[in-house]
């Protein structure tokens, strides 16, 4: 028979409080991972912005910088991320060589980047382009290493296109691992998949030579962006339907002390009009 525990005795507690100290401590770590993965965008867009005012607060504007805007376009426009802070939406305008100021009327702006990313000033700035009447468009900035479908999900998360906006872009710069038939086919995926959500197929963006080498022959059907920079004309084939021409990266804007990528669109207009989703 077992024997009693004696009165003064006391039976020891399942847990050490050493035990239930840590087990605490990896219950509370445990639950804030999880908020911070589920909440991570929120995170890094304020995060970002507390970053940025204390970066950018004291820092001197250099107004002086002009740029050779190229002849013949009439639609003109800039496009941002998170290293350019300082927009000054009331003006968007630079000034060129000639002392003339060029206005630009839309604006492509960063949304996201690989699988969880979104760029910290993406909310910010796609609400100020609608404020101040500037046509908008998202590009999503592709990892060729990283899954296709989820990459779409990232962009998908954070971007609701309206009637007026631009259709939506995809950004691609590298193979990385992939080769040719590779990259178009992981590709393929993460632009039917934003079609399928949006109803329109989104553009293209690229350096000229990947353009040619990588893209060119398998999305004949798509409509291009290209960057091509410190040239007065962009000497293409007539085969690649390309609507934007990114020529320079180091244009100011008035009050702005940040270098800007600047675009033509190809047409007038009414053409313009016409790209803009319905």
């Amino acid at each position: 028979m077992a024997k009693k525990l004696k009165a003064n005795q006391k039976q020891k507690p399942f847990l050490s409080k050493s035990t239930l100290k840590k087990l605490k401590v990896i219950t509370v770590t445990f639950i804030v991972i999880v908020i911070l993965l589920y909440f991570h965008k929120t995170v890094i867009r304020y995060g970002y912005q507390a970053y940025r005012y204390f970066q950018y607060a004291s820092q001197k504007r250099n107004l002086t910088n002009t740029v050779s805007f190229p002849d013949a376009f009439t639609v003109h426009g800039i496009d941002i991320s998170r290293y350019q802070p300082d927009v000054d939406w009331t003006t968007l305008k630079a000034i060129n060589v000639d002392k003339d100021t060029v206005a630009f009327q839309f604006v492509f702006i960063k949304a996201t980047e690989g699988l969880f990313w979104e760029d910290p000033t993406f909310d910010e700035n796609w609400n100020d382009a609608t404020e101040h009447n500037i046509v908008r468009g998202a590009y999503h900035y592709y990892k060729p290493n990283s899954n296709a479908l989820l990459q779409a999900k990232n962009f998908i998360s954070s971007v609701k296109l309206k009637k007026g906006d631009l259709p939506p872009v995809i950004d691609i710069e590298e193979a990385g691992k992939k080769n040719k038939k590779e990259l178009v086919g992981s590709l393929k995926i993460y632009v039917a998949a934003i079609e399928k959500k949006y109803g329109v197929k989104p553009i293209i963006y690229s350096n000229i030579n990947f353009i040619e080498n990588y893209l060119a022959d398998d999305f004949k059907t798509y409509k291009f962006w290209v960057a091509h920079y410190y040239v007065d004309d962009l000497k293409i084939s007539n085969d690649i339907n390309w609507v934007f021409w990114q020529y320079h990266d180091r244009a100011h804007l008035i009050n702005s002390a940040s270098g800007f990528d600047v675009n033509v669109f190809n047409g007038n207009k009414n053409d313009f009009k016409k790209l803009l989703i319905k």
